[in-house]
């Protein structure tokens, strides 16, 4: 399988051939007819370079008599370094990106109202996975203030919350 320049050059200009008159019909300027081809002529390079410079693993079969997959190219044994990069961490997840997750609006409102503490007791929660009891601990709070807190949060939430969240939840 080749590229035959001649034959791709030729469709290409008939191609060109049919909007260019479809072109100059519509009024379009020279200059602009002249940009279109040159693109067209920039694809075909384009497209002769890929194949030129493209191993095609077609029929391909290495010394050991085993069909060619594409990681035992020998491009890659010998340009490995260069194909290579070293994975960037892309995302690490902190402790308080819980909150850049939620995607309800009426519920993020109500969060960016509450204190500090409010937020350090939720993630507490949410993200420890703590119960009231390990988070008055963890806070130097006694437990009726943690549970109190949580009644006026889940009172305050219920306010801002949708219709359809409460019904879905039951609440």
């Amino acid at each position: 399988m080749g590229f035959h320049y001649g034959h791709n050059r030729k469709k290409m200009e008939e191609e060109f051939a049919k909007i260019a008159a479809a072109c100059r019909a519509e009024g379009m300027p020279e200059e602009k007819i002249e940009m279109i081809h040159r693109l067209l002529l920039d694809i075909l390079n384009n497209d002769r370079r890929f194949y030129v410079h493209t191993q095609s693993y077609d029929g391909l079969q290495f010394a050991d008599g085993e069909e060619a997959e594409e990681g035992r190219s020998p491009l890659l044994d010998k340009f490995a370094d260069r194909l290579s990069v070293v994975q960037m961490e892309i995302c690490e997840w902190q402790r308080m990106d819980w909150i850049e997750d939620i995607d309800t609006p009426e519920i993020v409102i109500w969060l960016k109202s509450l204190d500090e503490e409010d937020i350090l007791m939720l993630t507490l929660i949410v993200v420890d996975g703590m119960k009231q009891r390990e988070v008055a601990r963890a806070l130097e709070k006694h437990d009726s203030a943690i549970s109190r807190k949580m009644k006026r949060l889940r009172k305050s939430l219920e306010k801002v919350l949708p219709e359809r969240l409460k019904r879905q939840y039951g609440i």
